[in-house]
């Protein structure tokens, strides 16, 4: 999270969507600071913050879940930095990374697992994230697929004259362009079931020629039992905040100011 004084804005970046970018361009150029951690939501913010900053500008960043999910698998694959067998890092001692996402990480590793193999294996019920309890809350939604134009419209609505372009940080290797290369026909069935209710919800659209899908009531149901438990654990489970790797972007920026 990223919180600018000057301009009376925050940014709440949620994972694998330009968090990275935002907050670097943030900090460097419009008086950005760092708040609580990278990935804390709104009601953490609500819980710290004064008066006068609950009337800040707050925006974030959507993006489609199909995208995300596909980022994740090629990150865990490739784990350029390492970070899966970094225990500093374990949620358990005081990092980010839970054990199920190890168990992710090991099952991608020790099968040589595909897309197509991982998906079926780890995503079985309708998809949600940490974006539905806070995206609501927001004065400005940045769609990820339209980064650059909502990016400049969103500080344009928070007080910046001319903000300048947002410059690419911390891009996924080796993910392949091509959306489809992943959601090949053996999982279409699961990933209209498992993203169905979360893109009616934000109005994002399948591939044409998968046709027009509808989410059964069944997932929906399922969708909205998971944010009301969603809601309630954020409601009584304070995140304990922490400081982000050193060499990282936001660590080395929390390191710089001081927190």
């Amino acid at each position: 999270m990223i919180i600018s004084h000057k301009y009376k804005m925050i940014f709440i970046g949620f994972p694998f969507s330009a968090s990275s970018a935002i907050t670097k361009e943030l900090y460097l150029q419009y008086e950005g600071k760092p708040y609580l951690s990278k990935h804390s939501l709104y009601k953490e913010f609500k819980r710290h913050a004064k008066e006068k900053e609950l009337q800040y500008f707050m925006f974030a960043v959507l993006r489609n879940p199909m995208e995300i999910v596909a980022t994740r698998y090629v990150k865990m694959k490739k784990d350029v930095k390492g970070n899966f067998h970094n225990k500093k890092l374990f949620k358990e001692n005081g990092g980010h990374i839970t054990r199920r996402q190890r168990d992710k990480h090991r099952f991608i590793h020790e099968n040589n697992a595909t897309f197509q193999q991982f998906f079926l294996r780890f995503y079985k019920r309708p998809y949600d994230n940490i974006s539905s309890s806070t995206i609501d809350k927001c004065n400005y939604i940045i769609r990820y697929e339209k980064i650059d134009k909502d990016y400049i419209d969103a500080l344009k609505k928070a007080g910046v004259d001319n903000p300048r372009p947002l410059p690419a940080a911390n891009r996924t290797l080796g993910k392949n362009k091509d959306l489809m290369s992943y959601y090949t026909p053996e999982i279409k069935k699961r990933a209209l079931y498992v993203f169905g209710p979360f893109f009616e919800k934000y109005n994002y659209s399948f591939p044409e020629s998968w046709g027009e899908n509808k989410p059964t009531l069944y997932s929906r149901l399922i969708f909205k039992l998971a944010l009301f438990l969603r809601n309630i654990r954020e409601d009584f489970f304070i995140t304990k905040n922490h400081k982000s790797l050193k060499g990282t972007i936001y660590g080395d920026i929390q390191r710089n100011e001081g927190k």
